[in-house]
């Protein structure tokens, strides 16, 4: 009992470190008559304060990759993609076309057409644009066709869930990425019917082919190689809100595969691919994802590089490239393939830190074909040029000058005589990665003797990246 009680009082000096001696027994244990070797003594570690600066990185970091080691390895897919939110004011009823009854302006502007449709527009179906989408405001009264208007405002004035994008990248090696981009859509339904759709924008794999020269070849649906606004479509790449006049016919995804390479130490840039359709974009005439004829759409882009960064670093920041394009192939939505959509121009782009410049000519052709509702078009000179700006990290302007010159039509049913200009000034907020507020005004114009049409629009866009 005695030795119990001793132990219990002397336990918490021990655990201090500061335990009495205690007096001999008188009753000590007796001695072996070996001799006993003396225990070693453990070798103290340093005291903290004893520790060089060395010592104590090079033990955390000991602690450190042991940890690393416990843990999983890192995903290889990545989630990303953005929210873009706007408000907009159309002018007028927010429609880019008027009717023109009885041929009357037709009979000034191409008399030759005079009596051979049963419907003739003049104007622009897509000029009111309203987000980077490039939805128009408003359809306008356009009948004898079923179709479906995705804002329809009316002329009103509200706000838009343009779009919720979801991106994944999956690395599949070193040398493979697989990409797949939805774009969420929330519109108005009718008679019971939801309105909201999701647009598959992007399903592909891409392969590095070669990294010395580097090459890479993408399969599934992609991205087209014609002009240079296709790299900026999105609302979360494009400086500004809307796509030009032209983008229509340049930047929809298509179906099938294409190949891209660097070559001269990144002087030549080399693109060409095969596909289903046409690079224009699904909500307009000329696009078909799945293919209804056996004949494919040839598509290519071959630029000149010129690093001025590297040449002029005391003058430029960015590169410039200068490049043909070229598109050819059998009209889509035709099941006979005679007729082909032809489609050729030329861009020009220098992407500096500040300071980005784009331009775009391009021309066109399909004969269309009515048994399939295959549209016919002539595409006249038409493009774009645009500057952008940041004067500070956190504020841009850009300004943009549009013209398009088309001639569209589907047999004798319809006509649209196009003849539009488009100025459009912008402005951009960049609160951090993330977060993006830009504002545009769009002033569309008719030239060519066309009437004036009341289709200006003011449009902004909040994007929120993640």
């Amino acid at each position: 009992m005695a030795l119990s009680v001793s132990a219990f009082l002397l336990t918490p000096l021990l655990l201090l470190g500061q335990a009495p001696s205690l007096p001999e027994s008188s009753d000590p244990e007796p001695k072996s008559s070996a001799p006993s070797l003396p225990e070693p003594e453990p070798e103290p570690e340093p005291a903290a304060e004893e520790m060089s600066m060395e010592d104590r990185m090079a033990k955390v970091e000991a602690e450190l990759a042991q940890r690393e080691l416990a843990l999983p390895p890192a995903s290889p897919l990545t989630i990303s993609g953005y929210l873009d939110f706007g408000f907009f004011i159309p002018e007028g009823d927010g429609a880019g076309i008027v009717q023109d009854i009885g041929d009357q302006q037709l009979r000034t502007l191409r008399p030759r057409d005079v009596g051979k449709y049963s419907w003739v527009f003049l104007g622009d179906i897509l000029a009111p644009m309203v987000n980077s989408r490039g939805e128009a405001a408003d359809l306008g009264p356009d009948p004898g066709v079923n179709r479906f208007d995705s804002v329809n405002s009316r002329g009103a004035t509200g706000f838009l869930l343009n779009e919720a994008n979801l991106t994944i990248d999956a690395g599949l090696g070193t040398r493979a990425k697989a990409t797949l981009s939805v774009n969420f859509t929330p519109r108005s339904g009718s008679e019971f019917a939801l309105g909201d759709w999701f647009d598959l924008d992007l399903a592909q794999l891409e392969l590095i082919v070669f990294e010395d020269t580097p090459t890479s070849v993408f399969i599934g649906k992609i991205e087209p190689v014609f002009g240079v606004e296709y790299k900026r479509r999105k609302a979360n790449t494009r400086f500004g809100i809307t796509p030009s006049l032209v983008a229509r016919y340049t930047t929809g995804s298509q179906l099938g595969v294409k190949a891209r390479s660097k070559l001269f130490g990144g002087w030549i840039v080399l693109a060409a691919a095969l596909t289903n359709q046409s690079a224009t974009q699904e909500q307009f005439h000329f696009s078909e994802e799945v293919d209804s004829n056996d004949g494919k759409t040839f598509s290519g882009r071959a630029a000149l590089r010129i690093p001025l960064n590297e040449l002029w670093p005391e003058l430029f920041a960015g590169a410039l490239e200068l490049a043909a394009d070229g598109l050819y192939g059998p009209q889509d939505r035709a099941i006979d393939t005679q007729g082909d959509f032809v489609l050729f121009g030329a861009d020009l782009e220098y992407q500096g830190v500040d300071l980005a410049v784009r331009a775009q000519v391009l021309k066109g052709s399909s004969p269309g074909r009515a048994v399939d509702r295959a549209y016919g078009l002539e595409l006249n000179l038409s493009g774009y040029a645009e500057i952008e700006y940041m004067f500070t990290p956190m504020f841009g302007a850009s300004v943009r000058g549009d013209l398009r010159d088309a001639w569209v039509t589907l047999g004798t049913q319809r006509a649209y005589l196009t003849k539009a200009w488009r100025f459009t000034g912008g402005l951009r907020a960049s609160f951090s990665r993330s977060v993006t507020l830009k504002a545009e005004y769009l002033h569309n114009g008719e030239f060519g003797g066309l009437p004036d049409i009341k289709n200006d629009v003011f449009t902004s866009s909040l994007v929120v990246s993640y």
